[in-house]
């Protein structure tokens, strides 16, 4: 029992020391209060994390990268679903869109914004993907052709982002067209879900880099910082994925919200119990085995 406990004690101390080191740099190199940036700090050399660290993380899954070349297992379910309103989608996701609508309605009103879909067993993404398909081969499509352009409007089972639980299909009409981006609701959501660790995962002109239609109905929990990053630079998840793979620290800040953030890159954790305090790990896994991010907030005020 003494051994166990004093192994605990240098878990933590050892994640405390990394935790220390971390913040000591953000507060030589935070920017003055006011500004709002993001900056990077090139790597130096890969950092190792002690053996003894790597069974006290989490992988939240925020940040995976799920699509044609990165396909989720067929068994995979993801932790911790809930019901709103008939809908299964994962906390993370709930919470975030529960403090986003009530963001949106006391900014103006929710529009008669509605969430129509999220969490999707792999099963059920089959029939989807199968019903599309025959519907292209009813219009005179081979099978083959019928099944390419298929996977450019419903994903592929397993390479559906639904089959985490968090992402979001809403509506204001109970369809799904591309004029959602035109009603104040989808305006509002263009401009403002990142604030809530949202994105709209297929933007327009990015059908290149996702194979996917524009879907401005359809929004992706990333978390926070992340989803700001990729909103501010206008890029994917795919685009987003590549950067962080290429190992550069980031620091986020956005003083005048007082909220500030600190990314730091590491390749490999293993991880089965939450890290305390206000850090969490983000992983991108799904996005050709980058690794995983442990994402430091602090509150500037």
């Amino acid at each position: 029992m003494l051994s166990t406990f004093l192994h605990k004690v240098y878990i933590y101390i050892l994640i405390g020391l990394v935790a220390v080191s971390f913040v000591m740099i953000w507060q030589l190199t935070a920017p003055p209060y006011g500004q709002q940036v993001y900056f990077y700090i090139p790597r130096q050399e890969e950092h190792t994390v002690p053996v003894s660290m790597t069974n006290h993380f989490t992988d939240s899954g925020d940040l995976w990268l799920v699509n044609y070349d990165n396909p989720l297992p067929q068994d995979f379910t993801p932790p911790s679903l809930v019901t709103f309103q008939g809908i299964r989608l994962h906390i993370v996701a709930f919470t975030a869109y529960t403090e986003m609508l009530a963001a949106m309605s006391a900014e103006g009103g929710t529009h008669g914004l509605q969430l129509i879909s999220a969490y999707r067993p792999y099963e059920y993404q089959q029939r989807l993907f199968d019903n599309k398909t025959r519907a292209l081969v009813s219009q005179g499509h081979s099978a083959a052709a019928a099944s390419e352009l298929a996977a450019n409007i419903v994903q592929r089972p397993g390479a559906s982002e639904h089959q985490t639980g968090l992402a979001l299909d809403v509506t204001v009409t109970g369809q799904l067209t591309q004029d959602f981006a035109l009603t104040k609701a989808g305006q509002w959501l263009a401009a403002n879900s990142h604030r809530f660790g949202f994105i709209i995962r297929y933007p327009q002109h990015k059908t290149e880099i996702t194979n996917i239609i524009y879907e401005p109905w359809h929004l992706r929990y990333v978390g926070i910082p992340h989803a700001s990053i990729i909103w501010e630079n206008g890029i994917t998840l795919e685009e987003y994925a590549q950067f962080i793979a290429s190992g550069p620290y980031i620091q986020w800040c956005k003083q005048s919200e007082g909220q500030a953030y600190y990314l730091v890159m590491f390749s490999e954790f293993l991880h089965d119990e939450p890290l305390p305090g206000l850090i969490y790990i983000s992983s991108t896994r799904y996005g050709g085995g980058a690794g995983y991010i442990m994402t430091f907030h602090r509150t500037t005020y």
